[in-house]
């Protein structure tokens, strides 16, 4: 289960790899030191990474406990929220104050260890659940099914609650917002066009998909190396596993992102010597067994094991061998920082990137797959001005440091930036909406 310690040369620029002849293979021995099960309270994790732990904690349960009212009873309240690390405060933004007041007071007596005088309130123009509606009517009136008609890029409620931003082809925004005029003439009756959320359409650049590829022993866990047939016939696509489930009759799977591979599709880990990326496959990981193509980029992959003998929740880190528990998952939101185990940026010299700051947690994008078809996923957008991650992090575990030996899962790495600023950005889908919708839980086994 351990990482093998490689030394990468620079990063390929897209995911594909051309098929070469072969069976599954041997798994490589892991090169270096190996660990077992960190020690209870052993220092295991660097004192910054466990002082900021400790720091934005009180934050974090505060941003949890507001977001979970604001999708329930107050969402005709709930703007959004921003929270701010280094200020120590949480921003809520609110219709009125005197609703967010209400809101503020019903997250305090569902959990009454929170610090509601973190709160800081600010006027919201329209409700999250407004704006959530309109991002999906746009997203509706800009559909397309292949790459090549791809116009919008991105559709994002902005964070302070006062309408949507839509990015797109620098050279066809007027058609953009000629479709987004006609969709909406077409659903929205006089009273509600008069209510509806400003919609602005600027140049963007595309979001890419980080597919990419290490080859591990049964169960798997976040963060080992993916390969298996791509979705454009005669390539390989390497990927990263991300959280490990669980169903109700204790059979355990493994999540990567779903453009990584087609339904039915045998996985491996990689069976390349140490020290080489090839596509040699090594042992079997599983089998996919579900495609979740919309809304949240990510798939199942059957281990065909149960009761932890499949997969378990843990996250492989750094250094070399190290691994930590999985346990708990929970929502990204604005202002607070991730981090994810993503492959291929940990064989490039990155590590473990962190320090993944949340700019949007409320954005659609759409992804152009290697099959030439176009998938919306409504997820979250982070940026670190150093790294955050690169083509073959897909499906990767972004989470956050709970203490020395746990942590928490947020997600799966979906995609970084097709533009300037490429591996600084990246996407992923909340994870407790992947979890959600596949009907399993995060797997209690570690």
């Amino acid at each position: 289960m351990s990482r093998k310690a490689r030394t990468v040369a620079a990063a390929a620029a897209i995911a594909l790899v051309p098929a070469l002849p072969g069976g599954p293979a041997t798994a490589a021995a892991a090169a270096g030191t190996v660990y077992g099960r960190p020690t209870p309270g052993a220092p295991t994790t660097d004192t910054v990474t466990l002082q900021h732990a400790k720091r934005v904690a009180p934050l974090n349960a505060l941003a949890d406990a507001l977001d979970e009212q604001g999708r329930a009873d107050h969402a005709d309240a709930y703007g959004n929220l921003s929270v701010d690390e280094d200020g120590g405060t949480v921003t809520l933004y609110a219709v009125s104050e005197e609703q967010g007041r209400r809101l503020v007071d019903a997250a305090k007596a569902a959990h009454p260890d929170i610090d509601a005088g973190l709160v800081r309130f600010i006027h919201a123009d329209y409700s999250k659940r407004d704006l959530r509606a309109q991002v999906d009517r746009i997203l509706q009136a800009t559909a397309v099914e292949r790459a090549d008609d791809l116009e919008v890029y991105t559709v994002a409620v902005n964070p302070d609650a006062s309408g949507i931003t839509v990015t797109g082809r620098a050279d066809r925004l007027d058609s953009v917002r000629n479709s987004i005029r006609t969709g909406a003439a077409s659903t929205d009756t006089a009273a509600s066009a008069a209510s509806t959320p400003p919609v602005e359409v600027v140049a963007g650049d595309p979001a890419r998909p980080a597919t990419w590829r290490w080859d591990e022993d049964r169960p798997q866990m976040g963060g080992d190396v993916l390969l298996g047939p791509a979705r454009e016939a005669g390539y390989v696509a390497r990927c990263t596993s991300g959280l490990a489930t669980e169903d109700a009759a204790g059979r355990d799977y493994l999540l990567t992102a779903a453009h990584c591979y087609p339904n039915g599709a045998e996985v491996h880990g990689e069976g390349d010597p140490v020290g080489q990326f090839g596509t040699r496959p090594g042992g079997r990981i599983g089998r996919v067994v579900k495609v979740l193509d919309r809304y949240v980029d990510a798939e199942v992959i059957d281990t065909g094991g149960s009761n932890g003998s499949g997969s378990k929740a843990r996250e492989a880190d750094t250094p070399a061998g190290r691994w930590y528990r999985v346990t708990t998952v929970g929502r990204s939101h604005n202002g607070q920082s991730v981090c994810q185990d993503g492959a291929r940026s940990y064989y490039t010299g990155h590590g473990v990137p962190c320090g993944i700051k949340v700019q949007n947690d409320s954005i659609a994008y759409t992804l152009a797959w290697d099959d030439g078809s176009v998938h919306a996923v409504f997820g979250v957008v982070g940026y670190n001005a150093n790294w955050a991650c690169t083509q073959g992090d897909s499906g990767g575990l972004v989470f956050t440091v709970s203490n020395n030996t746990d942590r928490e899962g947020r997600g799966l790495v979906s995609a970084n930036s097709a533009g300037k600023d490429g591996p600084r950005v990246m996407y992923w889908a909340q994870a407790p909406d992947i979890l959600n919708i596949i009907g399993q839980r995060l797997n209690p086994h570690h």
